[in-house]
């Protein structure tokens, strides 16, 4: 066998991305989901929560970088 060619990749990626979107989607509409905390009943809540926690992520991360970890240009030859 050869090489998996990149348009099966993706393929395969598209498929089993549709897969656990149609099974979550269906488990929170299944009759046994019971939430146990309030917010776990808000449509879309999981999934507004992870989006704005990457973004905060992305940004203190960023800060961090720019105010702790970068030096000035002649950072070694003043010291």
């Amino acid at each position: 066998m050869g090489k998996i060619e990149m348009k099966h990749l993706f393929w395969m990626l598209y498929v089993c991305l549709l897969v656990s979107i149609v099974v979550g989607v269906l488990y929170q509409l299944s009759p046994h989901f019971h939430a146990i905390f309030v917010w776990q009943e808000i449509p879309g809540f999981s999934a507004v929560y992870g989006f704005i926690g990457c973004i905060l992520i992305i940004v203190v991360s960023k800060a961090l970088g720019h105010h702790w970890l970068q030096k000035e240009e002649d950072y070694y030859e003043k010291h």
